[in-house]
């Protein structure tokens, strides 16, 4: 028969390499090898639902007897039996295996949604991750411009030494923070092109707006969201439907099935062609499958509440990813209001100043500095609300908020 050969995920190597999410999202449907298990799965599903529907297969084999009767060979020949399933015992097999079919592919489902909210939340920490190098880039020179401005105030006996070590220290500190965004840029690539199942896949410089398509919901809009159509609730209540066919098939076990044989050969004492037919059937006094029955109609009951206990963990941890989304949003929002829009007057003003004569050129690096360390800030909301809106986006379908985003706070 054919063997199926586990395929190995490659990516051509072309003239550009993936930049936008919907490319990354692309290449993992096609290597992801989380989606590949998923297929196969299905797969195997699909064989159990033919081979449960299939009949017995028939016995040919040969007999003989009262050999030596009178001396000679006795009855030579053959028989064919055959099993009958009576009662529709393989449609209810079939019909079962069909209901696990559908249960696999909702899990399917789940697996789909899983690898495209993984690497859409893999996409977003890397761009920005690219977007804080930008800016810890831009306040790593400022602090040192700043450090040197201060080094000549200093000489002028404008401002104390203490000054200068201030301005020194906070010109470290913002390099070691600019190599820090480095080391988490280089972290965020790798875990980006793994996220589509392929090793070694090289991620550059990515194309996107880390605020663009941001969902504005309500608590009401994320239980919906994460409820409607949830694959994994679905894949649930397909196990409700295999377990009450289930109940149905082991109860019609009880009917029996009829072997029948039919033989055919040559009687040598009397010369002549005999023909037998042998009908047997059993009779289900002891075993009438008392603990097969009894076992599916527990099984009934567990997925019955197994669907109900889904439900209020499903919400149970909607509730939390949306308190940790909503903080997310008025924090993004009160940047986006109030923060930012002031950061940004108070470093026109410096500016102006500082082009009229009426501010200090310290003054300006420091008001240039504050603005930038806004813009990290309002950058780390950003992406606690990215992430909490995947999480929900995903119907809880990917690792969350208290796993993956562990390290938001730093």
């Amino acid at each position: 028969g054919s063997r199926a050969e586990p395929a190995v995920a490659r990516v051509a190597v072309g003239s550009s390499l993936p930049r936008s999410l919907t490319e990354f999202q692309s290449l993992a449907e096609l290597h992801h090898p989380l989606l590949r298990i998923a297929s196969a799965r299905i797969n195997e599903a699909q064989g159990d639902q033919q081979q449960a529907r299939l009949w017995p297969n028939p016995v040919v084999g040969y007999s003989g007897r009262e050999m030596g009767n009178r001396g000679t060979p006795g009855m030579q020949g053959g028989f064919i039996r055959q099993r009958i399933v009576t009662g529709g015992k393989l449609e209810l097999a079939s019909a079962v295996a069909a209901a696990r079919v559908s249960e696999v592919e909702h899990l399917a489902q789940a697996d789909r949604v899983r690898v495209a909210s993984g690497v859409r939340v893999r996409f977003y920490d890397a761009l920005v991750a690219q977007r804080r190098v930008e800016l810890t880039s831009r306040l790593a020179g400022l602090s040192t411009a700043l450090s040197s401005a201060t080094s000549k105030l200093v000489e002028a006996k404008q401002v104390s030494p203490n000054g200068l070590l201030q301005s020194e220290i906070a010109a470290e500190q913002a390099l070691a923070l600019k190599e820090d965004a480095e080391n988490e840029l280089s972290e965020a690539r790798r875990l980006l092109g793994l996220s589509v199942g392929v090793t070694g896949l090289d991620v550059g410089e990515l194309r996107g707006n880390v605020t663009a398509d941001l969902p504005d919901m309500t608590w009401s809009d994320c239980r919906q969201l994460v409820l409607a159509g949830n694959p994994e609730l679905a894949a649930a209540r397909a196990r409700l439907v295999t377990a009450r066919r289930e109940v149905i098939r082991q109860k019609r076990q009880v009917v029996p099935d009829v072997d029948l044989r039919v033989g055919h050969g040559y009687m040598h004492p009397t010369e002549s062609d005999v023909t037998s037919v042998m009908v047997g059937i059993g009779f289900p006094i002891y075993d009438r499958n008392q603990g097969g029955i009894a076992r599916s109609e527990a099984a009934v009951v567990r997925s019955r509440f197994e669907i109900e206990r889904l439900e209020i963990d499903l919400q149970q941890r909607a509730a939390m990813a949306y308190r940790e989304y909503s903080n997310a949003r008025h924090q993004a929002r009160r940047y986006s209001a109030r923060i930012l829009p002031k950061a940004g007057k108070s470093i026109e003003w410096v500016r102006r100043g500082y082009s009229e004569g009426q501010v200090r050129y310290l003054e300006l690096l420091v008001a240039q500095q504050k603005y930038v360390e806004v813009n990290l800030s309002y950058l780390l909301t950003i992406r606690k609300l990215r992430e909490s809106a995947s999480v929900i986006q995903s119907q809880l379908l990917i690792s969350g908020l208290h796993g993956h985003a562990s390290r938001l706070g730093r």
